[in-house]
C-alpha cells in the first residue's frame, strides 16, 4: 500500500525496454515510489486493486485489458488511483475517452525524459495540496493536472443535484470548443443523458461563462445552442 509520505506508482507496460525506462525515470523523480508493475492489463488491474497505489502509469495497448479499459474500472470502482497515460496511440478518440475519463495527463512516445518528470511534479503539487489538507486547489492547478488550457470554473459549491466530477467531464470537452454547440452534441461525446447535460449548461451559462442563442429552423421549436464566452478557452 502506498504511504502517506511517498506518493505511490505502478507501472503498467508490456514493453520491458519501455518499463526499464519508466523505472528508471521515476527512480529520478524526488517523492514517488514504485509499488510494482505489471505486463498486462489483467494482472495491472489485480496490483492496482491489491496495492491502491496514488497514481497508475499506464500503457494504452497491452495484452487483456487496455489502458482505457483500466481506467474505467478504476472509476467504476471507485477507487483512489489516479491514472497517467503513456502511449503511442495519438488517434482522438483515445485521447478523448482518456479526457473523459479522467487522466490525469497524456504523454505519447516516444517522450522525453524532462515531459515525463514534468507530469510527475504537476501530480506531486496536486497530491500535496490535498494531503495538505488544503481544499482550496486553484483552477489553475486543475487546468495544469489535466492539460486543459484555460478553464477558469471555479471551485465554489454547485448548485444542488449537480457533481463536480461531472462538470469537470463537461469543461474538460468544452474548452476545445470554438462555435457553437447544442445539449444533444455534448450529451453524444460524453454518453451522458442530453437533460443533464442541459442543466450544466444552463448552469455554466447563468455563470457567465457560455452565451445562449436561439436558431430557428424551417420547422419545429427553435434548437437553443451556446458558445463559450470566457474562463474555457484562451
Amino acid at each position: 500500500m502506498a504511504t502517506e509520505k511517498t506518493i505511490g506508482v505502478v507501472i503498467l507496460e508490456d514493453d520491458p525496454m519501455v518499463l526499464e525506462l519508466h523505472r528508471q525515470y521515476i527512480g529520478r523523480v524526488d517523492g514517488f515510489g514504485l509499488l510494482g508493475c505489471a505486463a498486462d492489463g489483467d494482472a495491472g488491474l489485480r496490483l492496482i486493486g491489491r496495492q491502491r497505489p496514488h497514481l497508475a502509469v499506464v500503457d494504452i495497448y497491452m495484452p487483456g485489458l487496455s489502458g482505457l479499459e483500466i481506467l474505467k474500472h478504476i472509476r467504476r470502482q471507485g477507487w483512489n488511483t489516479d491514472v497517467l497515460l503513456v502511449t503511442a496511440a495519438h488517434d482522438t478518440d483515445s485521447v478523448q475517452q482518456g479526457i473523459q475519463y479522467g487522466a490525469v495527463d497524456y504523454i505519447i512516445k516516444p517522450f522525453t525524459f524532462p515531459r515525463f518528470k514534468k507530469a510527475l511534479d504537476h501530480y506531486r503539487r496536486y497530491f500535496e495540496k490535498l494531503r495538505n489538507g488544503d481544499r482550496s486547489v486553484s483552477q489553475q492547478d486543475i487546468d495544469t493536472l489535466k492539460a486543459a488550457a484555460g478553464q477558469t470554473v471555479k471551485k465554489g459549491a454547485l448548485p444542488k443535484g449537480l457533481q463536480r466530477s461531472t462538470l469537470d467531464l463537461i469543461l474538460e470537452l468544452l474548452s476545445h470548443k470554438s462555435s457553437y454547440f447544442t445539449a444533444p452534441e455534448i450529451a453524444a461525446s460524453l454518453g451522458i443523458s442530453r437533460i443533464t447535460v442541459k442543466r450544466y449548461l444552463n448552469f455554466l451559462h447563468e455563470s457567465g461563462y457560455l452565451q445562449e442563442t436561439l436558431a430557428y429552423g424551417p420547422v419545429g421549436r427553435p434548437q437553443q445552442k451556446f458558445q463559450v464566452t470566457k474562463g474555457l478557452t484562451n
